[in-house]
């Protein structure tokens, strides 16, 4: 499964976004997809995002949707992951 993600600082927390369909942006199925994610971004948090007639959906394992109030995130690089295959080896050792 590919989906698109972008890393984003919010109200100066650096996360991880990931824009799935909107029927997904919600608990069950976006817990789901958060603990998929969550291997390929180990030191961010990691938040569902979805465009909705009325503003931003959001979810997350924390308050998501006040990080997203008031953001604007067209502007953002998106990449595309494969969640079907293991994440990509960090650029740098860890400090320990």
């Amino acid at each position: 499964m590919k989906i698109e993600v972008a890393l984003a600082v919010l109200k100066g927390v650096r996360v991880a976004l990931a824009f799935p369909p909107p029927a997904w942006v919600v608990p069950g199925i976006g817990d789901a997809l958060l603990a998929r994610l969550q291997p390929h971004f180990p030191a961010l948090p990691v938040m569902l995002v979805s465009r909705q007639p009325h503003g931003l959906r959001a979810h997350a394992a924390f308050q998501a949707q006040a990080l997203v109030e008031g953001a604007e995130l067209d502007g953002l690089v998106r990449f595309e992951i494969d969640l079907d295959q293991p994440p990509a080896a960090p650029d740098e050792a860890p400090p320990f």
